[in-house]
């Protein structure tokens, strides 16, 4: 499999005062894509519009309310290959189905969810969330074990936010480096309950954390830390899942260092052991699943990436990573280059492409080419006519996309009909 991507990205994703309470933001992409097989035949193309809603309101000083939505159109591409596409696009860790789809055309669909709805409390030490959120317990970057609610999946590039679940979060601090934190979620069925207990401290100038509880009916439990050696970072994160029925006790280990050199070259590299992974060549791509989770954090036994970056100038900067799973026989590329044109305005190629040994040979599987669109978003401040605070979000992740943005005459806002409703005169 070859991925080459190409995007228009709008990093102004800001934020805005409508009263002292409620603030708001989001954004508008499109996504287009070709995709081929591995020799360049049998093409074919799709299109997404992507759109989402963040909503905050504080209630009280230490009441705040989130609610935000993602907005999907799927025009062609995968909606006839894939039988019951639509069933896919639901997150199977909410319980709770808040989500609809239309299929307005037998290449068109339209999906719509409610991706955050949650209470946030907070008083002195103690934060409660109840609702639906993401709960984040990895400390390394690309393979999380210690994230068995929500496991970071770095193949899924057009996704900043990630899932959540539908949940209580609590934590509370001990001291200034020791606290505990407990969450718990049901995705609903008979082995969809999730609870575990948190407790994290820092000894050693190492920030270490110690997880037990249950996961599916199976008995987990796991460590993870986060420092340095000398100059160079040091994380790793260990989990274990006890046997259920008939099969075996599972464990993952998940090794990473990165290192920054004085003339500004960025080394990071990773290491995961999966021991129920595949360990020798497949006979058929489908038998690799790529749907990534905390029970399959990657779908082979051993794997090994190596990251590469540097700044060439304040304007242009490269990246080169690679994974490659010994025994299967599959490597996977993505170099990426991120230039920047003129002030918020910025140029990121990615190239990606999957190789696996299927039999006796070694060959490319397929290849998919991604055109990504941001629009402009509009500023509502001739509008609403108040001094608005605003206030500029961090910039979304940069890997695995690319992306062009620019603000030529202010912050980029969602236009007003997207939130206040179409009968109002936008400019």
């Amino acid at each position: 499999m070859i991925l080459v991507l190409f995007s228009l990205k709008a990093f102004g994703q800001d934020s805005i005062t409508a009263s002292p309470k409620l603030l708001f933001n989001g954004y508008i992409k499109d996504l287009e894509s070709i995709r081929f097989n591995g020799r360049f035949k049998d093409s074919y193309f799709g299109n997404i519009v992507h759109n989402r809603l963040n909503f905050k309101y504080i209630v009280f000083d230490n009441v705040i309310a989130v609610a935000e939505i993602r907005n999907r159109l799927f025009w062609s591409g995968d909606i006839n290959r894939i039988p019951n596409f639509e069933s896919l696009l639901r997150n199977e860790n909410e319980y709770f189905n808040l989500q609809k789809v239309w299929k307005i055309d037998k290449n068109l669909i339209f999906h719509t969810n409610i991706e955050r709805l949650n209470i946030n409390y907070k008083i002195d030490r103690l934060n409660i969330k109840i609702g639906r959120q993401r709960v984040n317990w990895g400390l390394t970057s690309n393979w999380n074990p210690n994230d068995i609610y929500n496991a970071n999946n770095f193949l899924d590039f057009d996704y900043e936010e990630r899932p959540g679940i539908d949940g209580v979060n609590i934590e509370y601090a001990l001291s200034n480096t020791t606290g505990i934190e407990m969450a718990y979620t049901n995705a609903g069925g008979s082995n969809g309950q999730i609870v575990a207990l948190k407790y994290s401290m820092n000894k050693f100038n190492y920030d270490i954390q110690f997880i037990g509880g249950s996961f599916k009916n199976r008995l987990t439990a796991g460590l993870g830390w986060a420092g340095y050696i000398q100059d160079t970072g040091f994380k790793g994160e260990i989990q274990y899942f006890s046997p259920l029925n008939e099969t075996r006790g599972q464990i993952n280990i998940a090794l990473e260092g990165d290192y920054m050199f004085k003339n500004g070259w960025y080394l990071s590299a990773g290491f995961l052991y999966f021991n129920l992974g595949l360990s020798n060549p497949v006979m058929n791509w489908n038998q690799i699943n790529l749907k990534l989770s905390p029970g399959n954090l990657m779908p082979t036994k051993w794997n090994f990436m190596l990251s590469v970056a540097k700044e060439i100038s304040p304007l242009l900067s490269v990246n080169y990573s690679s994974i490659y799973s010994p025994g299967i026989n599959m490597l996977i590329l993505y170099p990426s280059l991120q230039y920047s044109l003129i002030t918020n305005l910025d140029v990121n190629f990615v190239y990606q492409s999957f190789f696996a040994q299927m039999n006796t040979s070694f060959k490319a599987i397929d290849h998919q080419y991604i055109n990504h669109h941001f629009h402009q978003k509009r500023s509502w401040r001739k509008f609403i006519r108040l001094p608005l605070p605003f206030k500029r979000a961090p910039r979304l992740r940069p890997c695995y996309y690319l992306n062009i943005a620019r603000n030529p005459n202010g912050p980029f806002l969602l236009p007003c009909s997207y939130l206040l409703g179409p009968s109002l005169d936008c400019f």
